[in-house]
């Protein structure tokens, strides 16, 4: 599948955001916003979080350059193109590479080289640079790095890429598809998989199983699934016995292709639990159906959310929300800006991609989620998935 990624489609979404930005080139650190603009997940990164591994500098015109170790080397070349790759010495003996005359290798990774390699790239291409960096994921020192190599031309580009990731090309939504359409199968097959004595534990089990058993590009599984009244969810599974009328969510999904997935379902073990959990679950209907209504391009985000709300306050005075909904990429957490939130003055807009979700969390009535991902399009909005109607499945 990623293969078929567009690399030049990306670069260019970049570019044009950078463009209005006036910003003529950025220096990327993070592994998600390195993927997305490269098409290369640094393994290295990926797992370790060690900002300066890794690092991509996108110019104002021209191709994108991957700044990677050399062990990875490899791994960039087979797996991406219409990019450049620039590759920097590791302590692993790699005898491909090896020569008579090479320098001792280092004990460890030097996790400044990358900054003053993306330096020099972008000094040989632009004297006098106005350079975006991601102020908030690199540390102080390196930041008062890049301000000695530009100084007085040195901003934050977070803005630049809410901005660019924000709208996705037909292949990422293809990818985002794919990916909410594995969520959903894994978790209506584990619901019906699920029966009483079974642990969040076994949930957990099943739902991952379930994810890797649709394709082997399935990188990776998130799970925030809740059952009964652990409303919370917990990265170490707890072993709390299930029920006859419990209330379970399944809240999460695969990463695949690089892609997140954020899905929610939220069903009863058995044929009845408590009447007030039902109805939870039809006012949260309520919301979902208004939001549902309201969705196309051209429709304010904060208008969606706001309706949402006074929907479901109708019947919960006391409900409150942060947001109702976001956008969905290549981030490791899922959910990113925008968000349906009261304050997102953003109208949707054809290429993006949400997740629209309705949670209700009680130790008491037990916890609901409500969750679907779409896309908008040219002339209303596209549902990848489908929730159930009411908790009974």
């Amino acid at each position: 599948m990623l293969e078929l990624r567009d690399q030049i489609a990306i670069q260019n979404r970049l570019q044009s955001c950078m463009e209005k930005a006036g910003l003529d080139a950025m220096i990327l650190t993070t592994p998600e916003v390195i993927f997305y603009a490269t098409g290369f997940a640094s393994q290295f990164l990926y797992q370790s979080n060690n900002i300066g591994l890794t690092a991509a500098v996108v110019p104002k015109t021209g191709k994108i350059s991957l700044i990677c170790n050399e062990f990875e080397k490899q791994t960039a070349v087979s797996s991406c193109k219409d990019i450049d790759i620039i590759s920097y010495p590791m302590w692993i003996y790699i005898e491909d590479y090896a020569t008579d005359d090479a320098a001792e290798k280092p004990a460890q990774p030097d996790l400044n080289q990358t900054f003053r390699m993306a330096a020099e790239v972008i000094k040989d291409k632009f004297p006098n640079a106005k350079v975006g960096a991601e102020e908030e994921r690199i540390s102080h020192t390196k930041w008062e790095f890049l301000q000695t190599q530009f100084p007085g031309k040195l901003s934050d580009c977070a803005a630049v890429l809410v901005e660019s990731r924000m709208i996705k090309t037909p292949w990422e939504i293809s990818v985002l598809r794919r990916g909410a359409e594995i969520s959903e199968v894994a978790m209506y097959k584990t619901a019906h998989e699920i029966t009483p004595g079974m642990t969040e534990a076994d949930v957990m089990r099943l739902f991952k199983m379930n994810c890797q058993a649709q394709s082997s590009d399935v990188m990776d599984i998130l799970q925030a699934h809740t059952v009964a009244g652990d409303f919370a969810p917990a990265i170490v599974p707890r072993h709390n016995r299930l029920r006859l009328g419990d209330v379970i969510r399944l809240d999460g999904g695969p990463i695949y292709c690089g892609y997140g997935s954020d899905l929610a379902r939220t069903f009863v073990l058995g044929n009845s639990t408590d009447k007030r959990r039902e109805e939870i679950y039809e006012i949260l209907w309520k919301g979902n159906r208004v939001a549902q209504n309201m969705l196309g391009p051209g429709v304010k985000l904060c208008d969606v959310f706001n309706a949402v709300q006074a929907t479901i306050k109708k019947d919960i005075p006391g409900f409150k929300r942060g947001h109702h909904g976001h956008s969905i990429g290549c981030n490791r957490f899922t959910e990113e800006a925008p968000f349906i939130s009261g304050t997102e003055t953003l109208e949707f807009q054809p290429g993006m991609v949400f997740c629209l979700e309705m949670p209700y969390y009680s130790s008491k009535n037990h916890s609901f989620n409500i969750e679907d991902t779409f896309t908008i399009t040219e002339t209303g909005v596209e549902f990848f998935t489908h929730a159930n109607e009411t908790l009974y499945l």
